[in-house]
């Protein structure tokens, strides 16, 4: 099994669990990426032995060079496009040495089998030149909103009160210019074999949503697995050997069942100084227990200096109070 992420923390991640969970039912697992963003998904990993980690092969997909500016907060719009050049040198740049790889690995092993990220669909046509290979696109989001995009109005989604968001209202223009010009490339290249998807989700979430997909002429003759939730949890007494846990996860244990508001915006949002104001004195002022994660959204490489961050004073003054 080959697993080739979008590098952005919310896929990287899923695949991450995703090959651990594979490796860990004996298959051989590797998982391609820029070095950067190898060291971003194992450095981030929760939930895990980190020895687990060595039951997966890492390969660096060579893209080394791309830019990593820094977020801009007052942006027009809030979708993380100071990530925009990086994804575009990483779907110019990686193609070649996955293919590499791939052909390495066909010839050593019975099937490959790619699991990649459905923004990646140029590891399906590398998958496809194997005589042995096939390829699965992950879906990262919720099932429901594949309904959404391919029907916006289907009942499914009126009966569990959902409403379909559509993609120019979640993401940036130019994040859609470079989804659809890749599609459109591939397109070109003969479209994107692919043998199925693999879906984060399970029955007991969203099982009328995977029937209906299932059903949907798109997905004729695909073979579809549900595999998630990909975000293994840990009782309250359990411990990861060799770390140490965070300070705020001892301190939430002390604390009464249901008592405590978790605030966070990810990895790819960053909040101007006003909204940062704003939510600090609406938690001060709710009088509830409550964990903050307070950050700058990821730039392409995060281990990169990432210079005086914007949050400290406003932070510092809070805690104070």
């Amino acid at each position: 099994l080959v697993a080739v992420p979008f590098p952005a923390q919310g896929h990287l991640n899923q695949l991450m669990h995703l090959s651990l969970l594979a490796a860990a039912r004996g298959l051989s697992v590797h998982y391609a990426a820029p070095a950067a963003h190898l060291r971003q998904a194992r450095s981030r990993l929760h939930g895990w032995d980190p020895q687990a980690l060595g039951s997966v092969q890492f390969h660096d997909l060579g893209v080394s060079a791309f830019e990593s500016p820094a977020p801009d907060p007052a942006a027009p719009c809030p979708f993380p496009n100071h990530l925009m050049s990086m994804w575009q040198t990483f779907t110019t740049a990686a193609r070649a040495p996955l293919a590499a790889l791939l052909e390495r690995l066909s010839a050593t092993h019975r099937r490959v089998v790619v699991v990649h990220d459905r923004l990646n669909s140029f590891a399906a046509v590398e998958a496809a030149r194997l005589s042995n290979g096939e390829a699965f696109a992950l879906q990262c989001v919720a099932i429901s909103y594949n309904i959404g995009w391919l029907d916006a109005e289907h009942p499914l989604l009126r009966d569990n009160d959902l409403q379909f968001h559509p993609i120019d209202a979640c993401m940036s223009k130019e994040f859609l210019e470079y989804v659809f010009q890749t599609e459109k490339e591939m397109e070109e290249q003969g479209g994107v074999p692919t043998a199925g998807m693999v879906m984060n989700t399970c029955r007991a979430l969203e099982g009328d949503f995977m029937d209906a997909i299932a059903a949907h002429p798109v997905f004729k003759d695909q073979k579809l697995f549900a595999v998630g939730p990909l975000n293994p949890l840990l009782d309250a007494s359990a411990r990861t050997p060799a770390t140490t846990r965070h300070d705020c996860m001892e301190w939430l244990d002390k604390q009464p069942p249901s008592s405590v508001l978790y605030v966070s915006f990810g990895t790819t949002s960053s909040l101007l100084g006003e909204q940062i104001a704003e939510l600090a004195a609406a938690l001060k002022g709710s009088k509830q227990r409550f964990i903050w994660v307070l950050r700058e959204a990821d730039r392409a490489d995060i281990f990169k200096e990432p210079g005086e961050s914007l949050h400290d004073k406003l932070l510092s003054e809070f805690t104070k109070e």
